[in-house]
C-alpha cells in the first residue's frame, strides 16, 4: 500500500491497555506499531490507560490528566483514567483491566473502520467491537493468553472463574475478524481455547535500525544480564539458583537484574539472605540507550515460569537478537520460546527449574567466544529478515484491511 492509496487514513484505532512510555511488556511493541502507522500517512487513533506498568503506580506527569490527550509522533492518543492494583494477582489485574475497558468505553467518541485490540486484556478484547464500524475489521493481538497463564501459573483463582475466564476469552475473540499470535504454540493453544475466526502467526516487531550492535565487551569479569519486567510469569527464582551455582563453582561472571516489577523486592531480600554478592538489581536503562545497554552484556538470560510457557512470549528475546548477542533461555522443548530459539538459532534452551543444567550452558558460551558469536549472528539475520518492524507491521495492516490473509494463517 503506498502512501497515497490511504482508504484507512484517520479510520483505525488501536486500544490497549498498554502503550508509551510503558518500557516493557506490550507497550514497546504497540507504541512503535502505531508509530509506523503514522509514517505511512494513515492518522491512527490510541485509546490506553495513564501508564502505570510495571510499578503499579501512574507514571509522574500523567496523574492529573493533563496528558491524557495529545498528538506523538502523529499518533492521536486519549487515555482513561482506571483503577490500578497494587499488586499484579489475578483478581487486582482483571479488576484493573475491566476498569480501563470500561473508562475507555465511556469515552469513546466514534468507530473506526479498523480496529486493533490488544490482549492482555481479555476485557478490551470483549469491548473493542463497540469502536469498530458496521462494515469495519476487527483484529486482536495476543500478547498473553490470559485463562492459560493465570490457570498454570496458579494465581489462586478458583476453578469457576478461570472457567468463566475461558469462556470470556474464547468468546470475545470470536468476535473479531482475525487473531494474531506470537507464535505456532501460541496458536495451537488459542484453538484449543476454541477460537474459530482465522488465526494468524505474526511476531513482535523490533526495529533493526534504532538497536545496533556493538562490540562484545572485554571484561574479565563478564556481565551475564537479565532485563525486562519481574514478575511471576518470569521465572526468575531460577536466576538467584544460577547466580548460586556460579559462585559455587567460582565463576568471576557478574549477574545483573535489570526491570521494575511486583517480584523485585522479594527477589532483592532472598539474594541478600543468600548472599549471592555475585548478583545485583537496577533499573531499567532508557530507551534512547538500548543498543549500549544490551549490548554490555556477554551474554543474556531469558528465564520463564514453566507453568505459563504455552501462553507467553517473551518479546525480549527479539531485541538481544537484534543487539547481535546469545542468550541461554529456561523452556522445555515445544513451547514458543523453545520453537523460536530454534527457529533463529540465537540463543539455547535448557529445563526449566535445573540451575545445574543453567549454569553449564552459561559457563560454556562464556568459555567460548566463536560459538556466542556464530549464535548472536544467526539471532541478529533472523529479526532483520523476519522480525523487522517493517515486515511485522505490514503483515500487520495486511491483517487489518484483509489483505494477503491466506498465506499468513496458521
Amino acid at each position: 500500500m503506498e502512501k497515497t492509496d490511504i482508504p484507512y487514513k484517520d479510520e483505525i484505532v488501536i486500544v490497549s491497555n498498554y502503550y508509551y512510555p510503558e518500557p516493557t511488556g506490550s507497550a514497546p511493541p504497540i507504541s512503535d506499531l502505531s508509530f509506523w502507522l503514522a509514517e505511512q500517512g494513515l492518522e491512527p487513533s490510541v485509546v490506553s490507560a495513564r501508564p502505570s506498568y510495571p510499578i503499579n503506580q501512574v507514571y509522574p506527569g500523567y496523574e492529573d490528566g493533563k496528558l491524557d490527550r495529545e498528538t506523538l509522533r502523529g499518533v492521536k492518543v486519549r487515555r482513561v483514567a482506571s483503577f490500578i492494583p497494587k499488586t499484579r494477582g489475578l483478581i487486582g489485574r482483571l479488576l484493573g483491566e475491566a476498569s480501563f475497558a470500561f473508562s475507555a468505553t465511556v469515552s469513546k467518541t466514534r468507530r473506526y473502520r479498523g480496529v486493533i485490540c490488544v490482549c492482555p486484556s481479555v476485557f478490551v478484547v470483549l469491548v473493542a467491537p463497540l469502536f469498530k464500524r458496521r462494515d469495519g475489521r476487527l483484529v486482536a493481538i495476543v500478547h498473553d493468553i490470559q485463562s492459560g497463564l493465570a490457570a498454570s501459573l496458579q494465581f489462586g483463582a478458583g476453578r469457576p472463574l478461570m472457567h468463566l475466564l475461558r469462556k470470556i476469552e474464547a468468546w470475545s475473540l470470536n468476535r473479531c475478524n482475525a487473531v494474531i499470535a506470537l507464535s505456532p504454540a501460541m496458536a495451537e493453544e488459542l484453538k484449543h481455547l476454541g477460537v474459530k475466526v482465522p488465526i494468524f502467526v505474526i511476531p513482535p516487531q523490533v526495529d533493526v535500525r534504532e538497536i545496533v550492535p556493538t562490540p562484545e565487551p572485554e571484561d574479565a569479569a563478564p556481565l551475564i544480564l537479565y532485563s525486562g519486567n519481574l514478575g511471576r510469569k518470569q521465572g526468575l527464582d531460577q536466576v538467584l539458583d544460577l547466580a548460586e551455582e556460579l559462585k559455587a563453582r567460582g565463576s568471576t561472571a557478574r549477574l545483573l537484574v535489570r526491570g521494575e516489577g511486583s517480584e523485585r523486592l522479594g527477589l532483592e531480600a532472598v539474594a541478600k539472605e543468600r548472599s549471592l554478592d555475585n548478583l545485583s538489581f537496577a533499573d531499567l536503562a532508557p530507551r534512547s540507550e538500548i543498543s549500549t545497554a544490551l549490548g554490555q552484556a556477554t551474554l543474556h538470560l531469558v528465564p520463564q515460569s514453566p507453568g505459563g510457557a504455552n501462553f507467553a512470549l517473551p518479546s525480549k528475546i527479539f531485541s538481544i537478537m537484534a543487539a547481535r548477542r546469545a542468550y541461554v533461555a529456561t523452556a522445555e522443548s515445544g513451547t514458543p520460546l523453545d520453537f523460536v530459539t530454534r527457529q533463529s538459532g540465537g540463543g539455547v534452551c535448557v529445563a526449566p527449574n535445573k540451575p545445574e543444567l543453567f549454569a553449564d550452558a552459561v559457563q560454556a558460551l562464556l568459555g567460548d567466544a566463536d560459538a556466542r558469536s556464530a549464535l548472536a549472528a544467526s539471532g541478529r539475520r533472523y529479526v532483520e529478515k523476519t522480525i523487522d518492524r517493517e515486515v511485522v507491521c505490514r503483515d500487520i495492516l495486511n491483517t487489518l484491511t484483509g489483505q494477503g490473509l491466506a498465506s499468513q494463517e496458521a
